[in-house]
């Protein structure tokens, strides 16, 4: 009792509020206000001060972390809801006031996203639970960037929280994506087919590399050849290489060539950078092009993607 009256701050204290007393309390009400008395008095006068003014008070960045792991950790569901509330109604734009938005919201989703799994599943994965509560963050992050108003029936921001968290779980885990990148057309002849190229990998670009550095210093070229091939590489895709030029007549959605299109060598920007001529260029490339295929591609076969 001694040191009830040590830590407890007096009435006189301006600002700074008085956790309530355990005596008279029972069970958890007496649990949580045992809790409550061993909270930092600034995140009391924090919250004290948050819910007379309506605002987030000036506060530093330490203070900031300790009242988001109070509410995130120790703080009840009521004052949870209370302070979503305060933030979401009267101080939507200041910096923290999404942190302190899901500080409130997000153990009540993974509560939910819990409860929701033991519901659907019978032996629920932790996997499946994750999935739900992924959804529910979504949907908490949504629906503070949303704003959107509040109807004027009795509890209505609690109602409002709980039920976009708990479609947010459904929607998330019940979503289907396999269709998520078609687009609907009038004439599927008008659209130019494109060919899958698969995602580069890590693997594949350290070997494309290594054959690039065999294919600009082999040893079997002419000097003037090798030269043309280490030009090329220097220049790099962004100034070596230049879109196909087609002619414009006719109907371009029926050229075959130009729906399978790909850039090609520029010759001119080659010979620009060696100094030479450019049909020197298109000679030494002729050259390089027997060359390279007898040595490094003689059964068609390396650029075969399987």
């Amino acid at each position: 009792m001694t040191h009830e009256i040590k830590t407890q701050p007096t009435a006189a204290e301006p600002g700074v509020p008085v956790p309530p007393s355990s005596q008279g309390l029972t069970g958890s009400a007496r649990d949580g206000a045992e809790r409550n008395d061993g909270e930092p008095l600034v995140v009391w006068a924090t919250l004290l001060e948050l819910t007379l003014t309506k605002e987030i008070p000036r506060i530093d960045g330490v203070q900031m972390l300790a009242l988001l792991h109070y509410l995130f950790k120790a703080a009840d569901r009521p004052l949870r809801f209370q302070i979503a509330e305060i933030v979401y109604r009267y101080d939507h734009n200041h910096p923290n006031a999404q942190d302190l938005f899901l500080a409130c919201t997000l153990p009540s989703a993974e509560k939910g996203a819990r409860r929701k799994a033991e519901k659907l599943f019978v032996h629920p994965s932790d996997w499946q639970v994750e999935l739900l509560y992924d959804g529910a963050v979504s949907a908490a992050i949504e629906m503070f960037q949303l704003n959107a108003p509040l109807s004027s029936v009795p509890n209505a921001f609690r109602r409002y929280v709980v039920r976009g968290l708990s479609r947010g779980m459904l929607r998330s885990y019940f979503m289907r994506e396999e269709n998520s990148q078609i687009r609907p057309v009038g004439d599927v002849r008008a659209v130019r087919t494109r060919k899958t190229i698969p995602a580069v990998t890590v693997e594949r670009d350290l070997i494309a590399k290594q054959l690039l550095d065999q294919v600009t210093n082999y040893s079997n070229l002419r000097p003037p050849v090798r030269a043309t091939l280490q030009c090329i590489a220097a220049l790099g895709p962004d100034f070596a290489l230049k879109e196909h030029a087609y002619t414009a007549s006719g109907d371009p959605d029926k050229w075959k060539r130009d729906r399978d299109r790909r850039p090609i060598l520029d010759a001119e920007a080659i010979a620009e950078a060696m100094g030479i001529p450019k049909c020197d260029v298109h000679r030494y490339l002729c050259q390089a092009r027997v060359i390279l295929r007898q040595a490094f591609n003689a059964d068609g076969r390396l650029f075969q993607i399987h």
